[in-house]
């Protein structure tokens, strides 16, 4: 491997609204302004989801829409999605959180959910799939009606989200004991999950993707069980188990090993959503799917595998971006008034090329989903943690079409020169203007979720492919998640290439 200073110079046009310095553009206060406001907003609509009014202590409705469509249910998934993001905020400082919620808040309704999620444990074998089981009432009884499942991503998210606030009770000497007790059979909320994972999850192999529409292997089933028993087994270790700790890394090993044969599509150039698909939807042909992107963000663990800046992960969301560019009419939009400010924006993503569901039904097409486009924002600020950490950014050929695409779709030129083979270090030009560059196009798929969200902060699922407007559930707790996970990343992002 060559190593080059990566600072010379290449005399370009720079895009208009993209300026070519250390200084931030024109536009960043009046977009912060925005991300910010909106964070309030999202943090208090997604707590007021977690034990709302009319439903058991601790389930966490999905949205508060009731009919067309019904999201009035607890889905084991998307409630550990949704935690995870709470004991974040909670482990972020002892009194308070970046959205002014107090720490008692968010203790109580980590609680709440614990004890929420330990019934429903104690009473899944009422239902056909156990633990696999992935909807639930509002007051805690299996849903019964038709439903792809099992879904095998429910526990180990579970696990992870709850992980993370036992990390929290151990560094304020609380007991964890209903958590995790090292008992052989246990009764504690994590290791009943963690021992489910490790047992299961090869033999898992027609179960539903997170769309609840296609029956296989899927890659982000995978990578949550990966993490969990990765956290699950450093957890069991801290608190004395290590015969546990050894079994869940034993697993996740055995995980690991099989994900890397399974999931990569040479032929193709991306990582397959699906691996051995034994049913569902007969048209989701391309098996490129957003759940890939969604995946290294909720499971990645700064490993290197399958995260943000992995060749195999930088060259599939190349393909993602590609995809989704004309399939909605409102990509043709490529400007916004934000706060009175005007600014690029993105393109607007959805789940998968040959999506039908439109919010309603599944008479098509598709539309884009804001937190799927959120989510993007997060994978460009990562992008920039993970560089900025690393002090190196090797120009591998997935490197280089990422920022080739940068510059094909957003107009995004670089003034120094990169070549394949080369690596750039932290005191280079070049690592800063990529860095630089990468924060920019973040801050554009930031820029889109505020043009498609209502003036009082309201989240839809989705936003109609032509006229833009919020269309589908209303409320969603995925979408305010999805926003407060992109703000905080966006924040440590704006701190590495601008200032704080």
């Amino acid at each position: 491997m060559k190593h080059s200073p990566c600072h010379y110079f290449i005399p370009v046009i720079c895009f208009a609204t993209v300026a070519c310095t250390a200084s931030a553009p024109p536009y960043i206060g009046a977009l912060s302004s925005w991300v910010n406001t909106e964070n309030t907003v999202a943090s208090s609509r997604l707590l007021s989801n977690i034990s709302p009014a009319g439903a058991s202590a601790g389930a966490v409705a999905a949205a508060t829409s009731r009919s067309n469509p019904d999201y009035w249910y607890h889905w084991v998934r998307d409630a550990g999605i949704t935690l995870r993001e709470v004991s974040i905020w909670l482990n972020a400082t002892s009194t308070t959180n970046n959205n002014h919620v107090t720490a008692d808040v968010l203790n109580r309704k980590l609680e709440e959910y614990a004890e929420f999620s330990r019934y429903l444990q104690n009473t899944s074998s009422s239902s056909a799939y156990g633990l696999g089981t992935a909807k639930y009432q509002m007051d805690g009884s299996p849903f019964t009606g038709p439903w792809c499942m099992p879904q095998q991503d429910g526990p180990a998210m579970r696990a992870v989200s709850l992980i993370g606030y036992v990390h929290h009770l151990l560094a304020n000497g609380k007991d964890v004991s209903i958590y995790y007790d090292g008992k052989q059979p246990t009764s504690s909320i994590v290791k009943t999950d963690l021992d489910y994972v490790a047992a299961n999850w090869s033999t898992d192999n027609n179960n539903c993707d997170i769309w609840e529409e296609v029956r296989g292997t899927h890659f982000y089933t995978r990578m949550i069980q990966r993490r969990a028993l990765i956290e699950g087994a450093q957890l069991a270790t801290q608190l004395g188990d290590s015969a546990a700790g050894d079994r869940y890394s034993l697993q996740a090993e055995f995980i690991s090993q099989n994900m890397s044969a399974a999931f990569w599509d040479a032929k193709l150039n991306h990582i397959r959503t699906t691996a051995n698909r034994t049913g569902g939807l007969d048209y989701k042909t391309s098996n490129l799917d957003t759940q890939v992107l969604l995946a290294a963000l909720h499971s990645g663990l700064d490993d290197g595998f399958y995260t943000v800046e992995s060749d195999r992960m930088l060259t599939t969301v190349v393909k993602l971006v590609s995809v989704f560019k004309p399939l909605y009419g409102i990509n043709g939009v490529s400007s916004a008034t934000v706060n009175s400010a005007v600014m690029p924006v993105s393109l607007a993503l959805g789940r998968y090329p040959e999506d039908k569901y439109d919010g309603y039904d599944s008479s098509g097409p598709g539309n884009p989903w804001s937190l799927i486009t959120s989510g993007m924002a997060e994978y460009h600020y990562r992008l920039v943690e993970t560089w900025n950490r690393r002090e190196t950014i090797t120009i591998t050929p997935a490197v280089a079409g990422f920022l080739k695409q940068l510059t094909d779709d957003y107009s995004i030129y670089f003034r120094n020169q990169y070549a394949v083979d080369t690596t750039c270090n932290s005191s280079s030009a070049m690592f800063s203007e990529i860095l630089y560059n990468v924060m920019v196009v973040g801050d554009m798929y930031m820029a889109r979720v505020a043009l498609h969200t209502d003036n009082g902060g309201q989240m839809y699922e989705e936003w109609n492919l032509d006229t833009g407007f919020g269309q589908g559930a209303v409320n969603l707790t995925w979408s305010y998640g999805a926003h407060t996970s992109a703000a905080r990343h966006r924040e440590a992002a704006r701190c590495i290439v601008y200032s704080c």
